[in-house]
């Protein structure tokens, strides 16, 4: 099996739920829009993150990683092969999160390439 590697931006990581399940791909400007407007009403502050451009060449995607040890995770590599995209990610205690969280984060992350996805496997 040989999987594709695939260049990725690890956007924002969120402590609260945008997505019920365990991904959520965002293909057009209307999800984008959509998302952001969730993320908008749950942060608090006055000050919005700028919503991202969905352009051709780019897919983006909200992955739910679960938390086993730590309160956060960094995402590895990112990698694809027959429509499934696979995410490698690894745990680390991060020191702006409350050390006994175990929310685990939304992570926005821009993959720059345009990807047909009908499945996401998270990798530890």
């Amino acid at each position: 099996m040989q999987q594709k590697p695939i260049s990725f931006e690890d956007k924002n990581h969120y402590s609260f739920t945008i997505t019920s399940g365990n991904y959520f791909i965002i293909n057009t400007q209307q999800k984008m829009d959509e998302v952001f407007r969730i993320i908008h009403q749950k942060n608090s502050g006055n000050r919005f993150s700028p919503i991202p451009a969905v352009v051709e060449n780019e897919t983006y995607i909200i992955l739910k990683p679960a938390l086993k040890n730590s309160n956060d995770v960094s995402i590895d590599s990112v990698s694809f092969y027959k429509n499934v995209l696979y995410v490698k990610v690894k745990e680390f205690e991060n020191p702006d999160l409350n050390k006994t969280s175990r929310i685990s984060p939304d992570i926005l992350l821009k993959l720059n390439e345009k990807l047909d996805i009908k499945e996401v496997i998270i990798q530890y």
